[in-house]
């Protein structure tokens, strides 16, 4: 549960935002899809007694639509007595999707949508307990559970392969949404309130606390949020968008538990309401449902207004925005932003829309693309600013092209090469290979299964329906793409015009100037402490006795044991009793090992390899993160970087390396270190995809040092941003490092070890040694010798694809040899670290970790038990509720490793020193068999989740872990008793002889004190 500001966070992680296309696939290249679907799939699943003009349980049916492209039938219906929208999706999937969205307008910048989708789950009419909505998380097999709040709606959607679960939730979310207690405590709790820095003496200052106000204040510590949220409210500025959803943090100061109710009953009612379902599930049981248990109790009224179209300008506009500085900018000279927005198409031109993502995508994506050549080749930066792309989270649709780590002096520079490049398109216009090749990912995107389809879809449909669209006629992608190219074959210029019409000729245009302000944050506490004092200065003793008291109140409440016999719950006979198998075969290329996966993947061959990097030179593995970033990505063959671009997104989905490291699974002290290769393509071109395979593995071009330099650039930016997104997962890294081989080598590989050592090659201008390192990688490396593969195909294609990859394979040089894929190492020594990395920023990441049990340890199952109760029943109200953290927690971990962690957190001894409380509350085994249940399903929740096709049997070529061992861990969860949690957390956590602690987060006192804390400033 949180806030989750679509609009920002696909676009700081460079996806393509448009709504309907991007929910196909996750690759960010792929877009939609054209094809004659072969999909055999009953797409009238759950929906054959429904009929259009029918009446079912308060329902009309409006209409049946079958949509060939995706394989499914979209049944339209009315709720006759409030209004209510409702889509269901019929389709051949198991994991059912379950999502009730509202328009929500807000009129300020208080976070009121924000707090009040917090405070809706903390308690309704029908389950009074204190927060069903986490108490579910434990009493669930959901595959999906959360809230979000975007630019003007806040939508509630969960996932669930069990029916009985399915049924378990929609009553829970019903009843928040419609009955919520919006209790003065929960605001209090989730929005913010003054209280005392010693909850239990009155007579210590007053400070702010509350889970949005402190999330918030992490959200716009990243300059890419903030600027964001500028680009936004300045550019659209007449009506909701003009005013931060998600809340500023200085105005949520400004909210009242009144207006948060009011806001509730003028937007949360069933005729501002949109309901969606989608899977194999029966529709009508779903109607039913809603309407005896809460529709038919309500009255129609009149919807939350319509947002206007923002009326366009006449002159272009400016403006300059102030950041906190970044500390692994490599120039500190550097750390300016010049992005420019344009206002686009109203989001509910489809077709409109539909050809503005495309026009983005051969825009801005690889480096074949204009601004590509044009902005981030000169290397006047670091790479495209996160908000770069088209949007169309918003009634306007948006187009933002920009660049960060810019020197101030220039700004302008970067501003014209926007500008001139937009007129060059206009002259030149795009290749036609190009277009081609962004159709051809079109197409892959859709056959491209996954498996949470349903779940995207929800997200991704909202910000258009929730405007009055209809989200069916966006369901059809083949009719769009045919007058596309109707379009091209009509008018040679007709993308040109598209280019001048909405960028070249468009005066409702924003320039926005982002630079860093080394007093960013200093200003922004003192704006805080200002207005501290003028709200604690206009209280009476009796004011400051009410607060007290009040506070008690909530302390009382979320010290309480909460009762959760209302909710509904599974058990744990609600869980298969049988592992799913999986049918692999596994045969020798070559000598080389290859593992076989018939699936039913969609007309889509999808081929992984590893290659084990164990005979690789010491002083060359600290550099393969790196050359797993380039090697695609610098020209193979007879092809440069941008004519192997070309042929990769014209023939597949992407060729991908990547970091490949495993423990083993009865020794944290064994492991597999290796890069991962993968790749996937329609079945037709099988013969291309390896073709390309056989060029990098036999003819990498590394000679280009204005090449790496880009992308080494581009990901010391992308690596800046990471860290204010995931500072818990870095902290759990780092914290982890000094423990096993394979934590150290981890921190080494992606940890804040791992941003530093790229922050410094940017800054030495010297990219030639790192290149010939990487040409001495890829002759020890891309041989045959340490290879294995696998395949994941039909049956029709499997032959082929065999004999594809058998060519590929003999014109790899080397001999395979048959060897242990193991490393063992025996010569590291666990020890004791404490860490804190200094940020500019409001809010803490902690983490400690502990050492803990391999996977094939019997103590495994009940230390992940251990961390669930731990989570949920200790820290979880330790750490947010009373803490006032967005979030916190504990996991046990198949590397060998228990790990305590915080997540944008405003204390932090306070909350290492509530780690160690938890150890001595598990230990006292204050839970009963309730609890214990509880845990376990949280962790099948995990272990059972759903996996497409291009998925089954990858647990065992990457991990190791077979059908039988994974079975055998699934039957010790369940055995798992109450004297193993007890004696699992004596055993492991109590008095551990070496440890790891990290902090990230701004200067603190006492590790500025303390010689045993090791103080780095980024």
């Amino acid at each position: 549960m949180g806030y989750s500001h679509l609009l920002n966070s696909l676009n700081r992680l460079k996806v393509p935002a448009n709504r309907v296309l991007k929910c196909f696939s996750s690759n960010k290249r792929a877009v939609s899809s054209v094809l004659t679907n072969t999909n055999e799939a009953k797409v009238k699943v759950g929906i054959n007694d429904i009929s259009v003009g029918s009446e079912y349980e308060g329902f009309e049916v409006k209409s049946i639509q079958e949509v060939q492209d995706l394989a499914l039938t979209a049944v339209r219906l009315t709720h006759q007595k409030t209004g209510a929208d409702y889509l269901h999706i019929a389709r051949e999937d198991s994991n059912n999707v379950f999502c009730v969205g509202f328009r929500t307008t807000p009129k300020d910048s208080t976070g009121v949508s924000h707090i009040l989708e917090h405070t809706a789950l903390c308690g309704s009419k029908k389950y009074p307990a204190r927060d069903p909505f986490f108490k579910m998380l434990n009493r669930s097999l959901s595959t999906f559970m959360n809230a979000m709040t975007g630019p003007d709606y806040t939508i509630y959607p969960f996932s669930s392969q069990n029916s009985k679960d399915f049924k378990n939730l929609l009553s829970v979310y019903l009843d928040a949404v419609f009955y919520p207690k919006l209790r003065e405590l929960d605001f209090l709790q989730e929005g913010w309130r003054l209280e005392n820095e010693n909850p239990l003496l009155q007579d210590t200052p007053l400070q702010f606390k509350g889970v949005v106000f402190n999330e918030m204040k992490g959200a716009f510590s990243d300059p890419s949020y903030g600027l964001n949220q500028h680009l936004v409210r300045n550019l659209l500025p007449s009506h909701t968008y003009g005013n931060c959803s998600g809340g500023d943090p200085l105005k949520i100061l400004d909210l009242t538990w009144q207006q948060l109710k009011d806001f509730h009953a003028k937007h949360y009612h069933p005729s501002n309401s949109r309901f969606y379902t989608y899977g194999d599930m029966p529709l009508r049981d779903h109607l039913q449902f809603i309407n005896q248990n809460y529709l038919k109790s309500f009255e129609q009224i009149s919807p939350s207004e319509e947002v206007p179209n923002e009326k366009r300008w006449v002159q272009p506009r400016r403006i300059s925005v102030d950041a906190r500085e970044d500390p692994f900018a490599p120039n500190p000279e550097k750390q300016a932003s010049a992005v420019v927005s344009y206002v686009l198409a109203d989001i509910n031109d489809l077709y409109e829309t539909f050809v503005l993502q495309i026009l983005s995508e051969l825009l801005t994506g690889g480096p074949n693309s204009p601004f590509y050549r044009n902005l981030l080749e000169p290397n006047i930066g670091t790479g495209y600013s996160p908000v770069t792309g088209f949007d169309s989270h918003t009634k306007d649709t948006t187009f933002t092209i920009g660049l960060q780590g810019v020197h101030t002096n220039d700004v302008e520079k970067v501003l014209a090469i926007i500008r001139s490049t937009f007129e060059e398109v206009v002259r030149t216009g795009f290749p036609a290979e190009r277009i081609d090749a962004v159709l051809h990912s079109i197409e892959l995107a859709v056959k491209h299964q996954t498996s949470n389809f349903g779940l995207s879809m929800a997200m991704n449909l909202t910000p258009l329906w929730n405007h009055g669209s209809d989200p069916v006629e966006a369901l059809y992608i083949n009719s769009k793409v045919e007058k596309f190219r109707q379009n091209l074959r009509d008018n040679p210029d007709y993308l040109k015009n598209k280019v001048r019409q909405y960028f070249v000729d468009n005066t409702h245009k924003l320039v926005a100037v982002m630079q860093p302000d080394k007093d960013f944050e200093t200003k922004l506490e003192q704006q805080e402490k200002t207005i501290l004092e003028a709200k604690c200065g206009a209280l009476t003793d009796e004011d400051k006795a009410s607060i007290f008291a009040k506070n008690q109140e909530l302390l009382a409440m979320q010290s309480k044991v909460n009762d959760t016999e209302c909710l509904p719950t599974l058990h744990l006979s609600d869980i298969s009793s049988q592992a799913e198998q999986v049918k692999l075969d596994h045969v020798k290329i070559l000598g080389v090992p290859l593992q076989v996966a018939v699936q039913p993947t969609n007309g889509i061959t999808y081929f992984h390899g590893v290659l084990n990097t164990a005979d690789l030179p010491d002083k060359l593995k600290i550099h393969l993160p790196l050359f797993a970033m380039a090697a695609t990505k610098m020209g193979a063959g007879d092809m440069d970087y941008r004519q192997l671009d070309q042929q990769i997104e014209h023939k597949t989905g992407g060729l991908c390396f990547g970091m490949h490291l495993t423990e083993g699974p009865g020794s944290v002290r064994s492991f597999e270190q290796g890069i991962q290769f993968s790749s996937h393509c329609l079945d037709r071109n099988l013969p291309d995809m390896f073709q390309l395979w056989q060029s990098v593995f036999n003819r990498l071009r590394l000679v280009d040092e204005n090449r790496l330099e880009t992308l080494i650039r581009n990901l010391v930016g992308d690596l800046g941003n990471s860290l204010t997104h995931s500072g818990h997962h870095y902290a759990m890294t780092h914290a982890a490092s000094s423990l096993t081989p394979t934590a150290h080598l981890k921190e080494l590989d992606e940890g804040v070890t791992y941003i530093r050592r790229v922050k410094a090659i940017a800054e030495t201008n010297q990219f030639e040694p790192l290149l010939e390192c990487m040409r001495d990688i890829a002759s020890h490396l891309l041989v045959k010798n340490n290879m294995r593969c696998a395949l994941n195909v039909t049956s029709d294609s499997r032959e082929e694809a065999v004999k594809q990859l058998e060519g590929f394979v003999s014109s790899v040089k080397g001999s395979p040899v048959d060897q242990d894929v193991w490393t063992v190492d025996n010569e590291f020594q666990p020890s004791v670290q404490r860490s804190h990395y200094v940020l500019p920023v409001p809010v803490n990441f902690t983490s400690k970790v502990l050492p803990g049990a391999s996977y094939l340890s019997p103590d495994f199952a009940p230390l992940r038990v251990l961390a669930g109760i731990m989570s949920s029943k200790f820290l979880h109200p330790e750490i947010r509720e009373k803490g006032g953290a967005y979030g916190g927690g504990a996991s046990a971990s198949a590397t060998g490793l228990f790990s305590f962690y915080s997540y944008r957190d405003p204390k932090s001894f306070e909350t290492i020193d509530t780690f160690d409380r938890a150890v001595e509350w598990a230990i006292k085994a204050d839970y009963n068999d309730e609890a214990i249940k509880e845990a376990k399903l949280r962790v099948f929740q995990k272990i059972d989740a759903p996996t497409p096709p291009s998925g089954k049997g990858m647990r065992l070529f990457l991990s190791h872990i077979s059908d039988e061992q994974f079975a055998a861990h699934r039957q010790q969860l369940v055995n798992v008793t109450k004297d193993d949690l007890v004696r699992v957390c004596q055993e492991y956590l109590r008095q551990p002889a070496v440890q790891g602690v990290t902090i990230i987060g701004p200067p603190n006192d006492t590790t500025a004190r303390d010689s045993s804390w090791n103080v780095e400033f980024s």
